[in-house]
């Protein structure tokens, strides 16, 4: 256990120096793409290339499944079965990239041309980004078995690593956007496909250096393909509902606004994402150690695991979202030239939205790998799937276009119940102990946490440095202090202590 604990929080130490990078250069690369290309034209992007991603739908069906698949074969430890997986799971991801691209070649160019709400000079740009996008997501599909052997491996540091170059050469894509001369959005549409190209390249070198079961092959095992298809096929409707709820709304958002309700909406996605990466490290790290101690039958170690991994993601939240939504309009202001509307109502209600489903997601994480994807698509998934259709009545109605983040919170909470249900129902997992102590007890802290920097917020008036400084400095410490009190147990409070001990040499 002990072992075990060490290797999740030197995973997580790789993912946060990735997170950390990344961040930094993420916002910075935001600004310039977005004063390049103008605000419509940055909303073409994030429309066109979101509604290409529809397509792989597909592959999504199987990501779970193939990382499951070899983290579990990998505990076994023959060769041959992991070899096998590898090679099943690439032959299945090589034919939905054919399927994907069927499809979008079809189906997809007609509504590019035919329903999208994009200006008739830009139609032409919108159909050179539609087409660089769907290679650039067609590579990605049969890279998906590779950054699985990754993560299964738990090769953290060679995650964090490419993902450093990744975010570096996106850095270099944005020198090369600002100094080319010609139309900008097909020109970073060109650098963003060249840059994917060169990830995957690494990553694939990496994976077939290293990993035995990565060495090209296109042998399929029967029974093994039957068993990731009828696991996976569960999952249809799960990922079916993310897929349609994200971007499906965002071309509802197109349909009844324009490409600048689209800009709003990606700048927010990126400020969400980023918080994401923040906090998803010890969830990412610590997964395929959940699919083994339920492997193993170890279910106190199963159970203390998701309590701890979600306590710990919600406070690490909390600590980063409560200055961004206190002082997001100051945020925006300082990070962009730009600000389209809504883009700060949009981020506060994908906060309040994101503190539910972190709660979920270690529960989430467990119906999957006690594999009950049946009751997880059959119940939970077609609550998802309410999203849409609840966007559509707000808009048809006439709402605003932060009604379609709003109803979202609805089929969130409920998914997340039925999740507490099923994990409950069928591994005897304490869910109303969950309820209470994780998700309820962190909601008031963050609360708590939020009444100083807030009142101070309030009561200094005007917008500038001193005041973000004030209320983002008394936001984190307000956070520890709470955490630390009521948040922690008995244990984790003494190992807190005698580590600063050790730090401060007391």
């Amino acid at each position: 256990m002990e072992e075990n604990n060490k290797r999740i929080i030197q995973n997580t130490l790789f993912l946060y120096i990735r997170m950390f990078i990344t961040m930094c250069i993420s916002f910075f690369t935001t600004r310039i793409v977005l004063e390049k290309l103008g605000v419509s034209d940055y909303g073409i992007y994030n429309i066109v290339g979101g509604f290409i991603s529809m397509f792989t739908l597909l592959n999504s069906i199987l990501q779970t499944g193939t990382r499951r698949f070899l983290a579990l074969n990998l505990g076994k430890g023959e060769k041959v079965l992991i070899k096998n997986t590898f090679s099943t799971a690439f032959v299945i991801h090589l034919l939905i990239a054919f399927a994907v691209l069927f499809l979008a070649e079809t189906f997809g160019l007609w509504f590019l041309n035919n329903n999208l709400n994009i200006a008739a000079n830009r139609l032409e740009a919108a159909n050179w980004v539609y087409q660089l996008s769907l290679v650039s997501v067609l590579l990605s599909i049969t890279q998906t078995p590779y950054t699985a052997a990754v993560t299964a491996h738990e090769k953290f540091n060679i995650y964090a690593y490419l993902s450093i170059f990744d975010v570096i050469a996106k850095l270099i894509v944005i020198y090369l956007l600002v100094f080319i001369s010609g139309d900008k959005l097909i020109i970073y549409a060109s650098l963003q496909l060249a840059t994917n190209i060169i990830n995957i390249t690494l990553y694939r070198f990496y994976c077939t250096k290293n990993f035995y079961e990565c060495k090209f092959s296109l042998r399929i095992d029967k029974p093994l393909f039957k068993s990731m298809l009828h696991f996976s096929g569960w999952s249809t409707i799960g990922h079916f509902s993310a897929i349609f709820n994200s971007q499906g709304i965002s071309v509802l958002l197109n349909i009844f606004f324009n490409t600048t309700i689209n800009a709003a909406r990606g700048l927010a996605n990126t400020v969400i994402f980023t918080i994401g990466q923040f906090v998803d490290g010890f969830i990412t790290a610590s997964v395929p150690q959940l699919v083994k101690y339920y492997g193993t039958g170890e279910k106190e170690k199963f159970k203390d695991l998701i309590f701890n991994i979600s306590q710990y993601t919600l406070f690490l939240l909390s600590i980063i979202a409560i200055p961004v939504m206190i002082e997001i309009d100051f945020v925006l202001k300082l990070w962009l030239t730009e600000v389209p509307e809504y883009t700060g109502t949009f981020i506060k209600i994908s906060i309040l939205i994101s503190i539910i489903s972190y709660s979920n997601k270690m529960i989430d994480q467990g119906i999957v790998a006690i594999g009950k994807m049946k009751q997880l698509a059959l119940w939970t998934s077609s609550i998802y799937l309410l999203d849409f259709p609840l966007t559509y009545l707000v808009l048809k109605l006439g709402c605003s276009p932060s009604s379609a983040y709003i109803v979202s919170i609805i089929p969130v909470f409920i998914g997340f119940y039925t999740n507490l249900y099923i994990l409950s129902k069928y591994a005897q997992f304490p869910a109303k102990e969950y309820f209470f102590s994780v998700f309820l007890k962190n909601l008031v802290l963050m609360i708590l946490s939020a009444i100083i920097p807030l009142t101070v917020h309030i009561i200094i008036p005007n917008n500038d440095f001193f005041r973000f400084f004030i209320v983002c400095f008394l936001s984190v410490i307000c956070s520890i202090s709470i955490i630390y009190t009521w948040g922690l147990g008995n244990n984790a409070k003494q190992m807190v202590n005698k580590k600063l001990k050790v730090f401060f040499k007391i």
